[in-house]
């Protein structure tokens, strides 16, 4: 068992270094990073049309997502709130959907790599709607999840009055430990993203259950590596005071860098897995 699980990460880190994997995370990751307003500015719109945020809202939901480093939530805090005072709700909106092409283009290189990885490749043209769907997809998703955490409160608030005129008493201490799932909800979300990434942002066809390996150990690490990130930098390393007001895009970047490179691993032991099955 040992010795079978050597051999897949040995060759997990094969696939990853054959296919050069390296330069695919920096260029998604500069993409991303250059798409980061844009991308944002995308969010708050689609948050327009599903419902009314704040700035505290999109904030605390981004600080979830994001490590928690001072200068990268300041700099957050900072484009949120800006977006948000543009003159009027409509230009924002415009304004995001003629970001779309070059917003996707952080997804066009992930999609690059993951078919190098699969060893498929499909003409640009045809790609780069794929990347645009999942672009979509990636904006839509986020606030789709801040509208269950702030609603989570009036979920809580039903449930205690439903269990209540249904004489379920017992049942009502149990509400706040079953809302208390919310993180558990968006780790699934989080998995189940990558995964329908996985499947079909590359060329060539995978069964969702293939690519499942790879989503799970991929959200797994990023989480981790999140919370650890967040541990170690305040603690240990000084940003500010050596790169001064560019520290949190210089975070940002080197953060974003190893979130996508764990991706790209994650779809590398999918191959590894595939390779020895057949």
């Amino acid at each position: 068992m040992k010795s079978c699980l050597i051999s897949l990460v040995k060759k997990t880190v094969s696939v990853f270094s054959e296919n050069e994997m390296e330069i695919y995370s920096g260029y998604a990751a500069l993409y991303i990073l250059m798409s980061l307003v844009p991308l944002v500015m995308l969010v708050i719109s689609a948050g327009m049309i599903l419902s009314a945020f704040s700035a505290e809202d999109v904030c605390g939901f981004l600080y979830r997502l994001l490590p928690n480093v001072p200068e990268v939530q300041e700099m957050m805090e900072n484009i949120v709130t800006n977006l948000l005072q543009q003159s009027g709700r409509t230009v924002v909106s415009i304004s995001a959907v003629t970001t779309l092409w070059s917003a996707s283009n952080g997804l066009s290189a992930i999609q690059a790599g993951l078919e190098k990885i699969r060893g498929t490749r499909r003409p640009s043209f045809k790609g780069k709607p794929r990347a645009l769907l999942f672009t979509v997809l990636y904006v839509l998703l986020i606030p789709a999840l801040l509208v269950f955490q702030i609603l989570r409160s009036s979920v809580e608030s039903l449930l205690n009055s439903l269990f209540t005129a249904l004489h379920l008493d017992p049942l009502i201490s149990k509400i706040p430990q079953f809302m208390g799932l919310s993180s558990l909800i968006v780790l699934a979300a989080s998995i189940l993203i990558i995964v329908l990434t996985y499947t079909w942002l590359p060329a060539g066809r995978k069964t969702l259950k293939s690519q499942l390996p790879g989503a799970v150990s991929s959200c797994v690490f990023c989480t981790a590596f999140t919370l650890g990130f967040s541990w170690f930098i305040p603690r240990f390393w000084k940003a500010s005071s050596i790169y001064g007001s560019l520290a949190a895009v210089f975070l940002t970047a080197m953060w974003l860098n190893i979130m996508i490179t764990i991706l790209f691993y994650g779809a590398a032991l999918n191959r590894a897995l595939e390779d020895k099955n057949t």
